[in-house]
């Protein structure tokens, strides 16, 4: 795929999930020099971060930094991977959005939440407050 894409100027993005053999950053990371291909990019979902990796989030997103090409966002719980809203879980939301602006990262951050369709425009309307809010908590942090 990599080779078809790269002459093409497609942009090539791994998720790493959850439960799957890639899955956190670092594995992705490792993916993306084993297979020798400086254009695979990364997508992170930052409720995975919180399920699977230790370090926080914040600090996962920096390192990802520029090789990121989508941002799914979501709240977890340690050792769960299970999609919530934002203050169910224990996702920093101010310091993450902070993160995404340290590293310039100007692409779509979409809420992931798979199982909250049946009540689409309300949890769409209080995660919009949510990430606004956090937003501008992490505008202030940055002074």
């Amino acid at each position: 795929v990599l080779a078809a894409a790269e002459p093409l100027g497609m942009t090539c993005a791994f998720e790493p999930e959850p439960g799957m053999f890639v899955d956190t950053l670092d594995a992705a990371l490792e993916l993306r020099d084993r297979l020798g291909s400086r254009s695979l990019k990364i997508t992170l979902d930052l409720g995975h971060c919180v399920a699977v990796v230790a370090e926080p989030t914040d600090q996962v997103v920096r390192r990802a930094g520029g090789l990121l090409a989508n941002v799914q966002i979501d709240d977890m719980r340690r050792g769960v991977h299970e999609h919530l809203e934002f203050g169910a879980g224990e996702l920093d939301l101010p310091a993450a959005l902070g993160a995404l602006l340290d590293t310039g990262y100007d692409g779509l951050v979409a809420v992931e939440l798979p199982r909250h369709g049946h009540d689409a425009p309300v949890v769409a309307e209080r995660s919009l407050a949510a990430l606004r809010s956090a937003l501008d908590l992490a505008a202030e942090a940055a002074g």
